[in-house]
């Protein structure tokens, strides 16, 4: 009992560890600094145009949240794995005591970490956006159900990410392929069921509608939705089968890519 404890004590520091080393490399290779920049301007440039309400001004600012989200998890989980292999760093790691497990875990709470701190970033400068053109007391009472939500498909996004690196053997393939699945694939796979009047509710691009739609607002942007008048039929996620479908995405995929990475020879 006291062997199993230590062990599972050892594994827990060493994938602190790798935590730790994999934060710091966001930072000496600037990823996190140019996506927390991102975060920043972003909001800034709403205030362009300045709607009547602070809730239409959230809407608009966080339609593009998901995009900023998907783009972080590509620059952190892109070569989370098959980085190791490509740069013949993991004939160096993997003969050590700690074990791939708690390598490739590390790799993945490290992305998601700095995923989430990107996110919070972008909405404490929304916040501070609302409070400075309305006043606090206007802040959206949905804000705190967004937040989660974009957390939720935050762990989705690096998930998938994290799949393509562990299948595919170069980084900029990964990074690559992982952001055009889930900014275009999944897209155009939404796009078609919409047009069969088949709501994509198992599409986790779908579900991320819900960073907008819990806040009970209408976007003032033009383009949203593809613009213009369409007779297309609308959909709307719900609260629970969107984020049934988030988790759902967030463990099969991160599961699916631990067992690829754990089994990989080169």
């Amino acid at each position: 009992m006291e062997m199993a404890r230590d062990n599972i004590m050892n594994d827990v520091f060493d994938t602190y560890l790798s935590v730790k080393f994999e934060l710091v490399k966001y930072l000496k290779n600037r990823r996190l600094l140019i996506i927390a920049a991102l975060a920043i301007i972003i909001p800034l440039i709403f205030y362009v145009k300045v709607p009547d309400t602070a809730g239409v001004f959230a809407d608009n600012v966080l339609t593009f949240l998901n995009v900023l989200i998907v783009i972080s998890a590509a620059m952190f989980a892109g070569d989370a794995v098959c980085g190791e292999f490509e740069k013949k760093t993991n004939l160096l790691s993997f003969p050590t005591p700690q074990r791939r497990s708690s390598i490739f875990a590390g790799k993945y709470i490290a992305a998601l970490l700095a995923t989430f701190l990107v996110v919070l970033l972008y909405y404490v400068v929304m916040m501070l956006q609302i409070a400075q053109l309305y006043g606090w007391g206007a802040i959206p009472t949905g804000l705190g159900k967004s937040f989660l939500t974009a957390l939720l498909f935050s762990a989705a996004a690096v998930s998938v990410v994290f799949f393509f690196s562990g299948l595919l053997k170069r980084s900029i393939s990964s990074t690559i392929v992982g952001f055009l699945f889930l900014m275009v694939v999944l897209r155009v796979v939404e796009g078609i069921l919409t047009r069969v009047n088949q709501e994509p509710w198992f599409i986790v691009t779908y579900s991320s509608g819900l960073i907008t739609s819990v806040l009970g607002t209408s976007s003032s942007l033009l383009f949203r939705g593809g613009g213009g008048e369409s007779n297309l039929p609308t959909f709307t996620p719900h609260l629970g089968v969107g984020i049934a479908v988030m988790i759902a995405y967030a463990i099969v995929f991160l599961v699916s890519g631990m067992l690829i990475a754990l089994r990989r020879e080169d």
